[in-house]
């Protein structure tokens, strides 16, 4: 009998290989960590690690800043895995591994510091082929706007930048989106002077996020649904927004265009835009009521922080007003976030600080003024410094007890 698929696009009977399954030293990897004292033993650190892969960023008070993307790369043809290949063909089976040595990564690059936001971290020239599929770019391209432009970055500017809110994918798409609304109607007519007056930030009390970002859903859901389908049993996913805004630019008269499921009638991408922007409206309105300030961003979006067990609101912190969102560097959605914000001051002695907070609190005990005593400062972007000891015999006055476990 067969078994049941987890989901109806995912066949019975077929084979998968993941590197996490197979034996590896990954504690060895962060002990080691945990006490290099410099970049060759954190590189050397690293050769214990396997999966999940991951960006490991470094920087010492010597002055050497670093970031491998590291695991344990099969050595794979190009797009090998991408689609179901053949199991009883030995070609279609992983061979060996990409040498770790050669693992991408960076050392002290003249622009003066490495990032990543999990965006694909090779250009064409990287001799190995690793994936075909990572987040998008918008995140990673407006971190290196901002830490391009900084003379002399301290603790704050970065810690504004972990909450910066600009909307990268607004400022790449928006314009084209305005210019294809050739004769609004009354209502497309008053969101539309909305967002032309926006300043592209995903601010909590901003209604323009609101519209742009249900606008360019409903738009790529207007695009490419009549080809690929929303059902759960399609087997390809809708085109990467990158590549729909390309198309967009470059061939505005494409035949993707036309929304094959009606007859007699050729569709335009300005038909397209229009009807979505109608279809935005009428479900922001349906949801809503007409447009007021209970379009604003972070009502909306209603970011929670919910309980581990589903359903537990009472444990839960609901409706958090708060900007950011998908593919924004402060990465709040309705349930997902930045679980851990810290920024550190390297230096000699007494000069190293650390900065942090999470969203959460120290206790874990739904009774405890505690349990959720750090949200609020994470909802505003604010970070509590950490007590740092550089040895078992150093005291601060906030520590407030003190266990010792004897045998």
């Amino acid at each position: 009998m067969r078994d049941k698929p987890f989901k109806k696009n995912i066949p019975v009977g077929h084979a998968l290989r993941w590197i996490a399954h197979e034996k590896s030293q990954e504690l060895a990897a962060f002990y080691l960590l945990n006490r290099a004292k410099n970049y060759d033993d954190y590189v050397k650190a690293l050769g214990y690690y396997s999966a999940p892969a991951q960006n490991f960023v470094f920087a010492s008070n010597q002055g050497d800043i670093a970031l491998w993307v590291n695991g344990k790369f099969p050595l794979k043809a190009k797009e090998q895995g991408k689609y179901i290949l053949d199991g009883t063909d030995n070609s279609a089976d992983w061979k060996s591994f990409i040498p770790a040595l050669q693992n991408p990564h960076v050392k002290n690059p003249p622009r003066g510091f490495v990032s990543s936001a999990n965006q694909s971290s090779v250009d064409p020239s990287y001799p190995y082929y690793i994936n075909w599929e990572f987040a998008p770019s918008e995140r990673g391209r407006r971190i290196n706007e901002r830490l391009t432009s900084m003379t002399k970055a301290t603790v704050d500017s970065l810690r504004m930048l972990q909450n910066d809110n600009y909307n990268l994918k607004a400022r790449d798409m928006l314009p084209l989106m305005l210019e294809l609304v050739k004769t609004p109607t009354k209502a497309q007519a008053e969101a539309l002077t909305k967002l032309k007056s926006w300043n592209k930030v995903n601010a909590p009390d901003e209604i323009a996020p609101t519209i742009f970002e249900t606008w360019a859903d409903y738009l790529r859901e207007a695009i490419w649904h009549d080809d690929f389908g929303s059902d759960e049993n399609i087997v390809l996913k809708y085109p990467s927004f990158d590549r729909t805004l390309t198309l967009m630019q470059k061939d505005p008269k494409s035949k993707w265009f036309d929304d094959v499921l009606t007859k007699n009638k050729v569709e335009t991408l300005e038909d397209l835009a229009g009807n979505s922007l109608t279809a935005t409206l009428d479900s922001l309105v349906k949801k809503h009521g007409k447009m007021s300030e209970k379009w604003n961003w972070s009502d909306h979006k209603s970011t929670d922080i919910r309980h581990l067990i589903p359903g537990m609101n009472a444990l839960s912190k609901m409706d958090v007003k708060i900007g950011g969102g998908s593919g924004i560097v402060n990465a709040t959605t309705e349930r997902t976030g930045p679980s851990w914000r810290m920024v550190v001051q390297l230096g000699k002695d007494k000069a190293l600080k650390a900065y942090g907070v999470y969203p959460g609190g120290q206790s874990g005990n739904p009774g405890s003024p505690l349990y959720d005593n750090m949200v609020e400062t994470w909802r505003k972007g604010e970070l509590n410094e950490l007590l740092y000891l550089r040895s078992k015999e150093e005291t601060s006055p906030r520590i407030k007890k003190s266990l010792k476990l004897v045998k």
